[in-house]
């Protein structure tokens, strides 16, 4: 297995404060764990992908394998079996032609199913409490935007804009990004441009921390914004129904958060292209 393979790749894409996201919140490892604080940026990248590759899958077969041995399609194959609604397992296979960005647009698909099958067999009462709860955290957000920016909040987070926004799909079909960008007034360019991401990404967590029964007290983590990746206490949470072993509680929501910051930032890119 090449030492550069594709999750090297997306990792050095991330800023610093992503990657101490991936490490903290997801594989769930503390901030000064090996070091991890003080080494240079491509030493905290070596790291995360030993720890992502040693903690997944089958920990006897990992005695064998190298420290980034594993390969970056096998994590994604075994993810998206994990995430796919419904029974059985994906049509994915190690050697079956597919390439790696084809098994992550699946994974994403397969996020927005999952929540759009959660928010269909809610009760209007649920939803609206939830559209609430979204709300109050985002506007708890945005106060240290505003503060920073000078700018004045508009909008909110309703049942209709968070039922629109799941419906089209919240990674997919760029729903996050809508109701991030609804509910503020910041431009899109920039570093407006990176807070209605940072917003959309937070939104996503949320959506799913909810929908398993993950609760964040308003200000708990919901106002850490500015020029860093919106705290996501939630994270693990967002395929709390897919997992089966300790490790993939960590592997699952690791990819997501990083498939997902990458999407965003995809659809962001497009949104500031000129017409």
């Amino acid at each position: 297995m090449p030492y550069d393979d594709r999750l090297f790749v997306l990792l050095r894409e991330l800023d610093d404060t992503e990657l101490e996201a991936i490490w903290v919140t997801a594989l769930r490892r503390e901030i000064s764990d090996k070091a991890f604080d003080t080494m240079p940026r491509h030493l905290r990248i070596d790291q995360i992908s030993k720890e992502w590759r040693a903690i997944h899958g089958h920990t006897i077969l990992n005695l064998w394998r190298g420290p980034h041995d594993l390969p970056w399609k096998r994590i994604l194959i075994d993810v998206a079996d994990k995430l796919k609604p419904g029974w059985g397992w994906t049509s994915f296979r190690i050697r079956d032609g597919s390439s790696e960005e084809q098994i992550e647009r699946a994974i994403l698909g397969y996020f927005d199913e999952r929540a759009k099958a959660a928010w269909g067999a809610m009760k209007d009462s649920e939803r609206a409490q939830m559209a609430q709860q979204l709300d109050a955290e985002l506007s708890s957000a945005q106060t240290a935007l505003t503060q920073s920016a000078g700018q004045a909040a508009l909008g909110s987070v309703t049942m209709t804009s968070l039922g629109a926004g799941i419906s089209a799909g919240l990674v997919t079909g760029a729903g996050a990004l809508a109701l991030a960008q609804g509910a503020t007034s910041f431009a899109i360019s920039g570093l407006m441009g990176g807070v209605l991401y940072q917003l959309g990404v937070w939104l996503i967590v949320r959506v799913f921390g909810i929908f398993t029964g993950a609760q964040l007290a308003v200000g708990g983590g919901a106002a850490a914004v500015g020029g860093a990746l919106l705290s996501a206490p939630a994270a693990v949470a967002f395929a709390a129904n897919a997992l089966m072993t300790t490790s993939y509680r960590k592997t699952v929501p690791a990819t997501l958060l990083l498939l997902t910051a990458h999407e965003l930032r995809r659809q962001l890119a497009a949104l500031e292209e000129p017409k």
